[in-house]
């Protein structure tokens, strides 16, 4: 009985290597994206369309609604700066909707720089 159901697209984000090394909070980052992610235009909107859970060291998005890697790296990238490890942590593709949270090294940093 739902309006037409759309298919869902699946956002995993992995954490692992922050978590592990103790500086990034799994459940914090969570509860950010709940609070954060726009359902039309509409913060604290995500009704049924969307639920981010977590698997283990992983973060999953599962949503209906629109929604993009582009708008979940934004997010990732605010969550980070509010908790100011932006400057250590990235996020990264790994593939399609597969995400890594990989810490900077120090070699690649020159390069990175421009890429905001």
């Amino acid at each position: 009985t739902s309006k037409k159901s759309k298919a869902a697209k699946k956002f995993v984000v992995d954490t692992s290597a922050p978590v592990e090394n103790g500086v990034f909070d799994q459940e914090g980052y969570v509860k950010y994206l709940v609070e954060h992610i726009k359902v039309e235009g509409i913060v604290g909107n995500l009704g049924e369309e969307i639920s981010v859970t977590t698997e283990g060291n992983k973060v999953v998005v599962v949503s209906t609604a629109k929604f993009s890697g582009k708008y979940l790296k934004y997010l990732t990238k605010r969550y980070l700066k509010k908790n100011q490890i932006r400057d250590w942590i990235r996020f990264v593709a790994v593939k399609q909707n597969q995400y890594q949270l990989q810490f900077y090294s120090v070699a690649e940093d020159e390069e990175e720089e421009d890429e905001e």
